[in-house]
């Protein structure tokens, strides 16, 4: 017969065995994890912001990154999401930026996901009016839409795309819907440079006798000082941000620009359609985004405006 002391230390060995054999089960299941949200610091210039990369902007979901430090001469706090296209580029990118209530994964991975199949390396970063996120720095979550707070987070984002080598930053644009829209008009005007064609959905400028600082909308002033070429989409049936200020955008740009009026379209609808993105594809591509030879003789400056034709409405 076998003691009960013999039986305790067959079933103590078995019960370890066990133990060691889930505990390196665990540990090999947690390595793929661990792969996919390695977390790399791209180099800068001394004094540049702090840039990490969280996972593979190469997946499906995208990476996530964060920016801390200064950056002309104030702090940011900020995070996105990357999403980049196989392969070594180097490609075109776009910012997209995010309406109210949203934020940058949302938005960002969403229409980032359609257009990453375009070739575009897409980036988007946490606004002031973002939702169910950290707002970050700079500024507060009454400095919304247009503010320079915003403004400066949508340069940052292009500041990031400059130091990945496989971004040509010749080949840059921004687009964004409602206040996303209007963060859009005004980082087009506030660096030039930055942005070789742009686009929006649901936006718009006010009218400068009625436009204040602390308003979200962009100014008559800001639009006129755009040079990108740019395009714009507007439902008639949106009742969130009325199309009349879309209207009143397109009477005062002097860069190339054209709009579509959807009259059946609701102020969210038309975010994702798939005829205003087509439309947008196009845009891209008649302005040079997808051309690396034109990017190469003309720089960063757009072509010199023109008149505009009236676009269809659908």
């Amino acid at each position: 017969m076998v003691s009960d002391s013999v039986r305790r230390a067959v079933v103590q060995c078995l019960m370890a065995r066990m133990l060691r054999a889930a505990l390196v089960l665990s540990l090999l299941g947690m390595l793929p994890a661990c792969h996919r949200h390695a977390i790399s610091t791209v180099p800068g210039a001394p004094g540049d912001p702090v840039l990490s990369i969280i996972g593979d902007p190469e997946s499906e979901s995208g990476a996530t990154w964060t920016l801390v430090g200064r950056l002309g001469g104030r702090r940011v706090d900020l995070e996105g999401i990357l999403l980049k296209p196989r392969g070594r580029g180097p490609f075109p990118a776009v910012v997209l930026s995010h309406g109210a209530g949203g934020n940058a994964a949302r938005y960002g991975g969403g229409l980032g996901g359609v257009m990453r199949t375009w070739g575009l390396v897409c980036i988007a970063v946490n606004y002031t009016h973002a939702s169910g996120v950290p707002i970050g720095a700079p500024g507060g979550s009454l400095q919304q839409g247009a503010s320079p707070a915003n403004v400066l987070r949508a340069h940052a984002a292009v500041t990031v795309l400059a130091r990945l080598r496989y971004v040509d930053t010749r080949r840059v644009a921004a687009h964004g819907h409602s206040m996303g829209a209007f963060v859009t008009t005004a980082f087009a005007s506030a660096y030039p440079d930055d942005v070789r064609v742009a686009s929006h959905t649901s936006g718009g400028v006010l009218l400068d006798a009625l436009h204040k600082e602390e308003m979200p909308l962009p100014s008559v002033e800001e639009a006129r000082r755009i040079r990108a070429p740019y395009q714009w989409h507007h439902g008639l049936l949106d009742y969130a941000v009325p199309f009349l200020l879309d209207r009143r955008l397109d009477a005062v740009l002097t860069a190339p620009h054209e709009g579509y009026l959807y009259p059946r379209f609701r102020h969210a609808e038309v975010a994702a359609d798939p005829l205003v993105l087509s439309r947008i594809r196009a845009w891209y591509t008649t302005h040079g985004l997808f051309d690396a030879v034109v990017a190469a003789t003309s720089g960063s400056m757009p072509p010199a405006a023109r008149a505009r034709e009236d676009a269809p409405v659908p």
